[in-house]
């Protein structure tokens, strides 16, 4: 077998240039407000107190309701609150989060402390770009 050799590259030559990853973000829109994610904004608090990023008024909404991070590469929401999150993805069906994370993808919903099912919410809709 025969061994090709390595080739040297001149002074004035460049290797190819790497393909760049496209950014990954996570857009978060409820009425009129919209909050991006993304390696910039790595974070997000949600509660009702006005020390949260994205602050809802309602109560059953807690104090600091959930954190939205984007880690290793995906989107993660870790409800810390009594009532609870609903996440519905693209499927429609909600799913509820009580003190445990959930890896958000595609496009969806969340309701924060209320079953989207069985009464008013205010839902956010998510998107994932990744």
């Amino acid at each position: 077998m025969l061994l090709q050799p390595t080739r040297v590259l001149e002074l004035d030559e460049t290797l190819p240039a790497t393909p760049l990853r496209a950014p990954q973000f996570l857009v978060l829109t409820w009425g009129a407000h919209e909050i991006v994610v993304s390696e910039r904004r790595p974070s997000l608090t949600v509660g009702r107190g006005g020390l949260s990023n994205m602050v809802i008024q309602d109560d059953a909404v807690s104090r600091l309701h959930a954190r939205i991070e984007f880690r290793h590469a995906r989107f993660s929401l870790t409800d810390q609150s009594s009532n609870g999150t609903y996440i519905a993805g693209s499927t429609g069906a909600a799913r509820k989060v009580c003190n445990e994370t959930h890896v958000l993808t595609g496009t969806g919903t969340i309701s924060f402390g209320i079953n989207p099912e069985t009464g008013r919410t205010q839902l956010v809709r998510y998107v994932v770009n990744s």
